[in-house]
């Protein structure tokens, strides 16, 4: 398990002294390489989960001993990798509402059916054969239920001393959305460290892509710690310059 906090990571990066902190970010690497983020407060003990693929014991361990209250499960969008580890935690957690965009909810029954009919056969084939990929075509979409909450752009959710703001992302997936919390960005596969999410899948828009990722290089601070679906974490600030997919002034995808 990885913890990660908004001072440690631009103390990493050099960009500012160290302070005291206001949000504590948890991460475990889960499914098929997807990140997994615990995102709690010290102070009111609330907490929220982003993007559970998989079995999150560390993380669940922490909500114990820390005796979180966890308000939200917040999904960036309804790819399977993104979503498995739901169904059996659900019960657990009656009190948390699970989020996502409708476009990418209802996206979720067809999901396995076009990536059989469109994807590369030897991908289809590798994923079939692999441990835990082979779990993204083994999902029952149906017991992941349906989300308490079909977050919109610009809505706010209150999160103890914040508010969990959603920034509507498309073109990875239609329903595709960010949530900044605290001047934290959980970008999901919109935006990476070095990268952007790949726009060869089911409803993908390329134009979206670059419209929605240069949004948050004119919205948020260049300082913004983000925390990408996949991968290391990074800032808006170097993406915006040197990403090698999508800048404020280039692209190559």
């Amino acid at each position: 398990m990885l913890t990660i906090t908004l001072i440690a990571l631009l103390c990493a990066l050099g960009m500012v002294a160290c302070a005291r902190r206001e949000l504590i970010v948890e991460q475990v690497v889960t499914g098929p390489e997807t990140n997994c983020y615990l995102v709690y407060g010290p102070g009111t003990r609330q907490a929220a989960l982003v993007d559970v693929a998989g079995p999150i014991e560390p993380l669940l361990a922490t909500i114990r001993s820390k005796d979180l209250d966890l308000r939200y499960f917040l999904f960036t969008h309804g790819h399977f990798d993104h979503v498995m580890g739901l169904p059996p935690l659900r019960d657990t957690f009656p009190g948390a509402a699970v989020c996502m965009h409708r476009l990418d909810f209802d996206g979720m029954a067809t999901q396995r059916d076009w990536a059989l009919a469109n994807l590369d056969p030897e991908l289809i084939e590798w994923i079939k054969n692999d441990p835990e990929a082979s779990k993204l075509f083994k999902f029952d979409a149906s017991t992941f239920g349906v989300p308490d909450i079909f977050v919109t752009d610009g809505q706010e959710l209150e999160f103890g001393k914040h508010e969990i703001k959603v920034l509507h992302s498309p073109g990875h997936s239609p329903g595709g959305v960010c949530y900044y919390v605290g001047g934290l960005l959980f970008s999901g596969d919109v935006l990476f460290r070095d990268s952007v999410g790949r726009v060869d899948v089911q409803n993908s828009s390329r134009d979206d892509q670059i419209r929605s990722v240069r949004r948050l290089y004119s919205e948020l601070p260049e300082s913004a710690p983000v925390y990408p679906g996949h991968g290391e974490a990074t800032t808006i600030g170097r993406e915006k310059y040197g990403n090698t997919k999508i800048t404020v002034d280039a692209v190559n995808i």
